[in-house]
Protein backbone atom coordinates (compact mmCIF):
# COMPACT_ATOMS: atom_id res chain seq x y z
CA UNK A 1 0.00 0.00 0.00
CA UNK A 2 2.99 2.31 0.58
CA UNK A 3 4.60 1.48 -2.25
CA UNK A 4 1.40 2.34 -4.39
CA UNK A 5 1.11 5.42 -2.27
CA UNK A 6 4.50 6.61 -3.23
CA UNK A 7 3.77 6.23 -7.02
CA UNK A 8 0.66 8.18 -6.88
CA UNK A 9 2.69 10.84 -5.07
CA UNK A 10 4.50 10.97 -7.81
CA UNK A 11 2.23 11.08 -10.07
CA UNK A 12 1.58 14.79 -12.21
CA UNK A 13 -0.62 16.36 -14.61
CA UNK A 14 2.45 16.93 -16.38
CA UNK A 15 3.85 13.75 -18.99
CA UNK A 16 6.98 12.03 -17.56
CA UNK A 17 9.76 12.49 -19.97
CA UNK A 18 8.97 10.47 -23.37
CA UNK A 19 11.17 7.56 -23.31
CA UNK A 20 10.38 5.67 -26.25
CA UNK A 21 10.25 2.26 -24.36
CA UNK A 22 7.18 3.71 -22.34
CA UNK A 23 5.22 2.72 -25.18
CA UNK A 24 5.53 -1.22 -24.60
CA UNK A 25 3.33 -3.41 -23.78
CA UNK A 26 5.04 -5.48 -21.09
CA UNK A 27 6.95 -3.63 -18.79
CA UNK A 28 8.27 -4.33 -15.48
CA UNK A 29 7.34 -3.12 -11.97
CA UNK A 30 9.92 -0.50 -12.26
CA UNK A 31 9.80 0.70 -15.65
CA UNK A 32 6.20 1.60 -15.10
CA UNK A 33 7.11 3.41 -12.58
CA UNK A 34 9.90 5.35 -14.34
CA UNK A 35 7.40 6.12 -17.23
CA UNK A 36 4.86 7.29 -14.75
CA UNK A 37 7.21 9.65 -13.00
CA UNK A 38 8.69 12.90 -14.64
CA UNK A 39 11.80 12.61 -12.21
CA UNK A 40 12.34 8.89 -12.66
CA UNK A 41 11.65 9.99 -16.64
CA UNK A 42 14.30 12.42 -15.91
CA UNK A 43 16.97 10.92 -14.69
CA UNK A 44 16.44 7.93 -17.54
CA UNK A 45 16.99 10.38 -19.61
CA UNK A 46 19.94 11.86 -18.15
CA UNK A 47 21.16 8.31 -18.20
CA UNK A 48 20.45 7.32 -21.53
CA UNK A 49 22.40 10.20 -22.60
CA UNK A 50 25.90 9.84 -20.48
CA UNK A 51 25.73 6.16 -21.31
CA UNK A 52 25.50 6.81 -24.77
CA UNK A 53 29.06 9.20 -24.91
CA UNK A 54 30.57 6.74 -22.29
CA UNK A 55 32.26 3.98 -23.02
CA UNK A 56 30.95 1.47 -20.85
CA UNK A 57 30.62 -2.09 -21.70
CA UNK A 58 26.80 -3.14 -22.17
CA UNK A 59 27.60 -5.98 -20.02
CA UNK A 60 28.09 -3.28 -17.21
CA UNK A 61 24.82 -1.77 -18.58
CA UNK A 62 22.79 -4.82 -18.18
CA UNK A 63 24.35 -5.44 -15.04
CA UNK A 64 23.43 -1.99 -13.83
CA UNK A 65 19.87 -2.69 -15.43
CA UNK A 66 19.34 -5.90 -13.56
CA UNK A 67 20.30 -3.92 -9.68
CA UNK A 68 17.31 -1.40 -10.75
CA UNK A 69 15.10 -3.62 -11.53
CA UNK A 70 15.26 -5.67 -8.38
CA UNK A 71 14.03 -2.05 -6.86
CA UNK A 72 10.80 -3.10 -8.04
CA UNK A 73 8.52 0.26 -7.67
CA UNK A 74 10.03 1.65 -4.68
CA UNK A 75 10.35 4.72 -6.24
CA UNK A 76 13.49 5.86 -3.69
CA UNK A 77 15.48 2.70 -4.81
CA UNK A 78 14.94 3.50 -8.31
CA UNK A 79 16.17 6.88 -8.18
CA UNK A 80 18.99 5.94 -5.63
CA UNK A 81 19.73 3.59 -8.69
CA UNK A 82 19.98 6.25 -11.12
CA UNK A 83 22.15 8.59 -9.45
CA UNK A 84 24.70 6.01 -8.63
CA UNK A 85 24.85 5.09 -12.25
CA UNK A 86 25.00 8.05 -13.41
CA UNK A 87 27.46 8.72 -11.36
CA UNK A 88 29.71 5.81 -12.33
CA UNK A 89 29.03 7.42 -16.10
CA UNK A 90 30.39 10.77 -15.14
CA UNK A 91 33.15 9.75 -13.16
CA UNK A 92 34.46 7.15 -15.01
CA UNK A 93 38.34 8.14 -17.16
CA UNK A 94 37.30 9.89 -20.56
CA UNK A 95 33.69 10.06 -19.37
CA UNK A 96 32.41 13.88 -20.30
CA UNK A 97 31.84 16.05 -17.42
CA UNK A 98 28.34 15.68 -15.82
CA UNK A 99 26.85 19.26 -15.94
CA UNK A 100 26.46 20.91 -12.71
CA UNK A 101 23.25 20.67 -11.01
CA UNK A 102 21.06 23.96 -11.29
CA UNK A 103 20.12 25.93 -8.99
CA UNK A 104 16.35 26.09 -8.41
CA UNK A 105 15.28 29.66 -9.11
CA UNK A 106 12.88 28.80 -5.80
CA UNK A 107 12.85 27.04 -2.96
CA UNK A 108 11.71 23.30 -3.06
CA UNK A 109 8.94 23.97 -0.39
CA UNK A 110 8.07 27.78 0.98
CA UNK A 111 10.32 27.61 4.25
CA UNK A 112 13.24 25.69 2.68
CA UNK A 113 15.17 29.24 2.94
CA UNK A 114 14.15 29.61 6.23
CA UNK A 115 17.39 29.65 8.92
CA UNK A 116 18.01 27.15 11.10
CA UNK A 117 16.65 24.22 9.12
CA UNK A 118 17.58 20.89 10.74
CA UNK A 119 19.36 18.19 8.41
CA UNK A 120 16.16 16.42 7.64
CA UNK A 121 14.43 19.81 6.67
CA UNK A 122 17.67 20.24 4.87
CA UNK A 123 17.23 16.80 2.94
CA UNK A 124 13.75 17.10 2.36
CA UNK A 125 14.73 20.62 0.52
CA UNK A 126 17.39 19.06 -1.45
CA UNK A 127 15.16 16.51 -2.44
CA UNK A 128 12.57 16.68 -5.25
CA UNK A 129 10.86 13.51 -4.41
CA UNK A 130 10.93 14.49 -0.56
CA UNK A 131 9.66 18.21 -1.34
CA UNK A 132 6.62 16.90 -3.44
CA UNK A 133 5.57 14.31 -0.36
CA UNK A 134 5.75 17.34 1.97
CA UNK A 135 3.18 19.30 -0.23
CA UNK A 136 1.64 16.21 -0.73
CA UNK A 137 1.33 15.51 3.17
CA UNK A 138 0.69 19.33 3.44
CA UNK A 139 -3.08 19.13 1.61
CA UNK A 140 -3.78 15.88 3.83
CA UNK A 141 -2.56 17.57 6.17
CA UNK A 142 -5.19 20.30 6.18
CA UNK A 143 -7.94 18.12 4.89
CA UNK A 144 -7.60 15.75 8.09
CA UNK A 145 -6.33 18.28 10.64
CA UNK A 146 -7.30 21.55 9.88
CA UNK A 147 -6.05 22.95 13.65
CA UNK A 148 -2.83 24.93 14.24
CA UNK A 149 -0.36 23.75 16.58
CA UNK A 150 -1.76 19.66 16.46
CA UNK A 151 0.06 18.00 19.01
CA UNK A 152 0.07 15.08 16.63
CA UNK A 153 1.96 16.60 13.72
CA UNK A 154 4.25 18.19 16.09
CA UNK A 155 5.05 14.94 17.73
CA UNK A 156 5.59 13.21 14.14
CA UNK A 157 7.91 15.59 12.64
CA UNK A 158 10.28 15.82 15.68
CA UNK A 159 9.38 12.23 16.76
CA UNK A 160 8.99 10.22 13.41
CA UNK A 161 10.40 12.27 10.46
CA UNK A 162 13.36 14.18 12.01
CA UNK A 163 14.22 10.78 13.77
CA UNK A 164 15.21 9.86 10.34
CA UNK A 165 18.54 12.55 10.05
CA UNK A 166 19.51 12.83 6.48
CA UNK A 167 18.37 9.48 5.00
CA UNK A 168 15.91 9.88 2.21
CA UNK A 169 14.45 6.51 2.20
CA UNK A 170 13.78 6.96 5.75
CA UNK A 171 12.12 10.30 5.35
CA UNK A 172 10.16 9.54 2.52
CA UNK A 173 8.99 6.08 4.15
CA UNK A 174 7.98 8.43 7.10
CA UNK A 175 5.79 10.83 4.95
CA UNK A 176 4.39 7.95 3.26
CA UNK A 177 3.06 6.32 6.99
CA UNK A 178 1.80 9.65 8.33
CA UNK A 179 0.46 10.21 4.60
CA UNK A 180 -1.65 7.21 4.80
CA UNK A 181 -2.36 7.63 8.58
CA UNK A 182 -4.15 10.83 7.81
CA UNK A 183 -5.68 9.79 4.54
CA UNK A 184 -7.35 6.93 6.95
CA UNK A 185 -9.04 9.98 9.48
CA UNK A 186 -10.26 11.49 6.14
CA UNK A 187 -11.86 8.55 4.85
CA UNK A 188 -13.34 7.75 8.05
CA UNK A 189 -14.93 11.01 8.47
CA UNK A 190 -16.56 10.06 5.26
CA UNK A 191 -14.03 12.37 3.06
Amino acid sequence: MLRAAALALCLSPLPAAAQEWCAFQSLSQTEQAICSSPLLGGLDAQLTEFYRRSDASEASQTDWLRRRNECGSDLFCIEASYRGRIAELTEAPGAPPAPAPAAPSEPLRPWCDASGLNPTEETVCANELLANMDAALGAVYGRAIARPNDPSQADWLRGDRDACGTDATCIGRAYLRRIVELGGRIRENGG
